[in-house]
Protein backbone atom coordinates (compact mmCIF):
# COMPACT_ATOMS: atom_id res chain seq x y z
CA UNK A 1 0.00 0.00 0.00
CA UNK A 2 1.33 3.62 -0.92
CA UNK A 3 1.95 6.75 1.49
CA UNK A 4 -1.21 8.90 1.85
CA UNK A 5 -1.27 12.85 1.10
CA UNK A 6 -4.76 13.86 2.98
CA UNK A 7 -6.29 17.22 1.45
CA UNK A 8 -6.83 20.22 3.61
CA UNK A 9 -10.99 19.14 3.98
CA UNK A 10 -10.61 15.79 5.67
CA UNK A 11 -12.04 15.82 8.89
CA UNK A 12 -9.43 15.67 11.58
CA UNK A 13 -11.49 14.73 14.39
CA UNK A 14 -13.31 11.39 12.73
CA UNK A 15 -11.58 10.79 8.88
CA UNK A 16 -8.06 11.43 9.51
CA UNK A 17 -7.55 9.49 12.25
CA UNK A 18 -9.07 6.66 10.50
CA UNK A 19 -6.87 6.31 7.71
CA UNK A 20 -3.75 7.32 9.11
CA UNK A 21 -3.75 4.56 12.10
CA UNK A 22 -3.34 2.62 8.66
CA UNK A 23 -1.41 4.18 6.26
CA UNK A 24 2.20 3.35 6.10
CA UNK A 25 5.23 5.27 6.69
CA UNK A 26 5.02 9.24 6.78
CA UNK A 27 1.16 10.67 5.49
CA UNK A 28 1.25 14.12 4.12
CA UNK A 29 -1.26 16.53 5.33
CA UNK A 30 0.55 20.26 6.39
CA UNK A 31 2.14 20.48 3.02
CA UNK A 32 -0.94 21.60 1.89
CA UNK A 33 -1.69 25.41 1.88
CA UNK A 34 -5.48 26.63 2.32
CA UNK A 35 -5.89 28.19 -0.40
CA UNK A 36 -4.54 25.57 -3.11
CA UNK A 37 -5.79 24.61 -5.81
CA UNK A 38 -7.69 21.24 -6.39
CA UNK A 39 -5.78 21.00 -9.84
CA UNK A 40 -1.80 21.72 -7.80
CA UNK A 41 -3.25 19.07 -5.08
CA UNK A 42 -4.03 16.38 -7.80
CA UNK A 43 -0.34 16.95 -9.29
CA UNK A 44 0.87 16.89 -5.60
CA UNK A 45 -0.22 13.64 -4.97
CA UNK A 46 0.59 12.24 -8.43
CA UNK A 47 4.02 13.98 -8.17
CA UNK A 48 4.51 12.27 -4.72
CA UNK A 49 3.22 8.95 -5.70
CA UNK A 50 0.62 8.97 -2.95
CA UNK A 51 -2.81 8.08 -2.59
CA UNK A 52 -5.32 11.24 -2.11
CA UNK A 53 -7.67 11.21 0.66
CA UNK A 54 -10.21 13.90 0.35
CA UNK A 55 -14.33 15.17 1.06
CA UNK A 56 -14.03 17.41 -2.07
CA UNK A 57 -15.83 15.81 -5.08
CA UNK A 58 -14.03 18.13 -7.65
CA UNK A 59 -11.27 15.58 -7.76
CA UNK A 60 -13.69 13.11 -9.36
CA UNK A 61 -14.63 15.69 -12.19
CA UNK A 62 -10.72 16.84 -12.94
CA UNK A 63 -10.21 12.94 -13.07
CA UNK A 64 -13.38 12.05 -15.15
CA UNK A 65 -14.56 15.23 -16.64
CA UNK A 66 -11.26 16.96 -17.09
CA UNK A 67 -8.97 14.51 -17.84
CA UNK A 68 -6.27 15.68 -15.76
CA UNK A 69 -3.74 12.88 -14.94
CA UNK A 70 -4.71 10.75 -11.73
CA UNK A 71 -2.73 10.19 -8.20
CA UNK A 72 -2.30 6.38 -7.90
CA UNK A 73 -5.61 6.20 -6.05
CA UNK A 74 -7.98 9.06 -4.44
CA UNK A 75 -10.16 8.24 -2.11
CA UNK A 76 -13.16 10.50 -1.31
CA UNK A 77 -14.96 10.52 2.11
CA UNK A 78 -18.23 11.12 2.23
CA UNK A 79 -19.03 11.52 5.98
CA UNK A 80 -21.60 14.30 5.63
CA UNK A 81 -23.70 11.31 5.15
CA UNK A 82 -23.00 9.58 8.11
CA UNK A 83 -24.32 10.51 11.41
CA UNK A 84 -21.25 12.88 13.44
CA UNK A 85 -22.01 10.57 16.54
CA UNK A 86 -21.30 7.38 14.18
CA UNK A 87 -18.14 8.75 12.05
CA UNK A 88 -15.29 7.72 14.27
CA UNK A 89 -16.61 4.15 14.49
CA UNK A 90 -17.91 3.68 10.94
CA UNK A 91 -15.03 5.39 9.35
CA UNK A 92 -12.37 2.91 11.09
CA UNK A 93 -14.66 0.36 9.41
CA UNK A 94 -14.56 1.45 6.06
CA UNK A 95 -10.31 3.01 6.08
CA UNK A 96 -8.88 -0.50 5.32
CA UNK A 97 -11.38 -2.13 2.76
CA UNK A 98 -11.15 1.94 0.93
CA UNK A 99 -7.69 1.75 1.25
CA UNK A 100 -7.58 -1.96 0.04
CA UNK A 101 -9.10 -0.64 -3.64
CA UNK A 102 -7.45 2.42 -3.96
CA UNK A 103 -4.76 1.66 -5.99
CA UNK A 104 -5.39 2.32 -9.38
CA UNK A 105 -9.05 3.42 -8.69
CA UNK A 106 -11.44 6.30 -7.57
CA UNK A 107 -12.50 4.67 -4.29
CA UNK A 108 -16.27 6.43 -2.34
CA UNK A 109 -16.74 5.66 0.94
CA UNK A 110 -20.08 5.69 1.71
CA UNK A 111 -21.96 5.33 5.34
CA UNK A 112 -21.96 1.16 4.68
CA UNK A 113 -19.71 0.73 1.86
CA UNK A 114 -17.14 1.14 -0.60
CA UNK A 115 -17.53 1.82 -4.51
CA UNK A 116 -14.55 2.17 -6.58
CA UNK A 117 -13.71 3.14 -10.53
CA UNK A 118 -10.80 2.78 -12.17
CA UNK A 119 -9.02 5.92 -12.82
CA UNK A 120 -7.81 6.59 -16.54
CA UNK A 121 -4.86 4.95 -17.83
CA UNK A 122 -2.26 7.63 -18.56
Amino acid sequence: MRALLLDMCVDRRHAAPAFLALAPGDCITEWIPADADDADILALARRLDRILVTEDADFGDLIFRDRRPPPPGVIWVLTQRIHKTDRTQRLAALAPKALALAEGHFVVTGPTTCRRRPLPLQ
